[in-house]
């Protein structure tokens, strides 16, 4: 009976010594545990945000996109108005130009009937 009486009554009821169990809950180990599950929730927060950024980035280059298109679309407009505006313009020089020559020739004859007119006159 005494021999009961000298086992320690702690590894009567453990399963193993005392020594072995990891008792520091603060040991660098677990704290790493602790750290890196930590990390894991601020990078899946931080993937989030990415994701949303990377969407907003998408949209707004789209819109940009579709900015520049009307853009270039409105430059092509003017430029064909422009070009037509040009030809209308050319089209004008060359009318002017063709009544010019023909009033020219009218004046040379008018001058020419009138030449012929005074010479007759003073004969």
């Amino acid at each position: 009976m005494m021999e009961n009486h000298l086992v320690k009554p702690d590894s009567r009821n453990c399963k193993r010594p005392r020594e072995v169990e990891p008792e520091m809950p603060d040991s660098p180990l677990l704290s790493s545990h602790e750290k890196s599950d930590s990390p894991f929730s601020d990078y899946s927060g931080l993937f989030h945000k990415d994701l949303t950024l990377e969407k907003e980035l998408n949209d707004t280059s789209k819109e940009i996109n579709l900015m520049f298109f009307t853009y270039a679309k409105i430059l092509s407009e003017r430029a064909a108005l422009d070009a037509s505006y040009i030809n209308e313009i050319d089209g004008l020089f060359k009318e002017a130009t063709t009544i010019e020559n023909f009033l020219i020739q009218k004046r040379e004859l008018l001058r020419q009937r009138l030449t012929v007119i005074a010479n007759t006159l003073h004969k």
